[in-house]
């Protein structure tokens, strides 16, 4: 296992998950999933997670599970024995579900929570004590910190979520208004990427006239929404993350725009092409690139591309995506580079 606080986690999972037990699963490594199908689960072993292809996996592997932006709403006060969970990259999204399972967790059920120390799993494990309302440090194994916490009956104050489940307004543009909410990479704010490419996008559109538009992997919605004076005949909008599309259907239907939004991995439920994909994807954690997701991105952007189409991908300036993009397309153009990003236009 390349991730030992995942490991650490699953080997809590195969050896003592019960009855009523609960696995909170988000960007971390799908090949959990493969792990955890080999184990005979429990009767009333679930999954929630935020990410569709996680859900989706558990699903085929005969686990039970919720697609969703961690609602927990399902559970009630004091229903569950244990929760399963490796902390999140996003603050507001570790504070929730800390939060969140004390609340479902009995008096005397068990929180297993982990996650790297550079990650500030040390700090988490310390706040989700307090709040389950016990005193108890984490255990080091290496770089990872772990805990298995008891509920007490008296929980201690709530960590604070940012509010995690209200949108909340971020920009207001070109007549558009966007909101956003915790749980999103870079949610307080415009990916200056998107609109790097979208400046780009905007002319070419004008040019082109296209009918039909993708945004593949979009986010909150920005550029897919931003088309809204474009004489589009269909637009739809797809994210493999639950907050994602939430926000890009709130903000759809709150500008009055007409949009088709879609929880999918990597659009390969869909079953149509478009004139134009745009795409900001998520290559990149700081500079290391994952050449794995760049594939996945550019041969869905290829295989929904109707005759005469184009794509244009935004990318770190860094990530040297026209080398692999010639594996899919046999035009690719740089259009424009600003120092730290690059804009290409793909073409079959």
């Amino acid at each position: 296992m390349s991730d030992p606080a995942l490991g650490w986690l699953l080997n809590q999972i195969h050896t003592r998950a019960g009855e009523r037990s609960l696995w909170c699963l988000d960007e971390n490594d799908p090949a959990a999933l493969k792990s955890a199908g080999s184990f005979h689960a429990p009767e009333d072993f679930q999954i929630i997670s935020n990410r569709v292809d996680l859900a989706q996996s558990a699903q085929a592997s005969n686990l039970k599970s919720a697609f969703s932006d961690f609602d927990f709403s399902a559970y009630p006060d004091q229903s569950l024995s244990q929760v399963f969970y490796r902390v999140s990259k996003e603050k507001p999204v570790v504070h929730h579900i800390i939060n969140e399972a004390a609340r479902i967790l009995t008096p005397g059920g068990q929180l297993f929570l982990c996650g790297q120390k550079n990650e500030g799993a040390k700090t988490y494990i310390e706040k989700a004590a307090q709040r389950m309302g016990i005193r108890q440090k984490s255990q080091k194994e290496g770089s990872v910190y772990t805990a298995i916490l008891e509920r007490a009956r008296d929980l201690g104050p709530a960590l604070d979520d940012s509010d995690y489940t209200t949108p909340r307004r971020i920009v207001g543009t070109e007549g558009l208004t966007f909101y956003s909410k915790p749980g999103l990479f870079g949610w307080q704010k415009v990916d200056k990427g998107s609109e790097f490419l979208w400046d780009q996008a905007r002319a070419l559109m004008a040019e082109r006239k296209p009918q039909s538009l993708l945004d593949l992997g979009c986010g909150y919605g920005y550029l897919g929404l931003m088309t809204r004076e474009k004489s589009l005949k269909r637009r739809v909008m797809t994210d493999n993350n639950a907050a994602a599309v939430a926000m890009a259907r709130y903000n759809a239907e709150f500008n009055g725009i007409d949009a088709t939004v879609i929880a999918d991995d990597c659009a390969r439920s869909i079953d149509e092409t478009f004139d134009v994909v745009l795409c900001n994807p998520p290559f990149h954690q700081g500079f290391s690139v994952s050449g794995e997701l760049t594939h996945q991105f550019l041969q869905q952007a290829r295989a929904h591309l109707a005759p005469g189409g184009i794509v244009l991908f935004v990318v770190n300036s860094f990530i040297p995506l026209g080398k692999v993009a010639a594996n899919y397309f046999g035009q690719v153009e740089l259009l424009k580079d600003n120092g730290s990003f690059s804009v290409f236009a793909l073409r079959p």
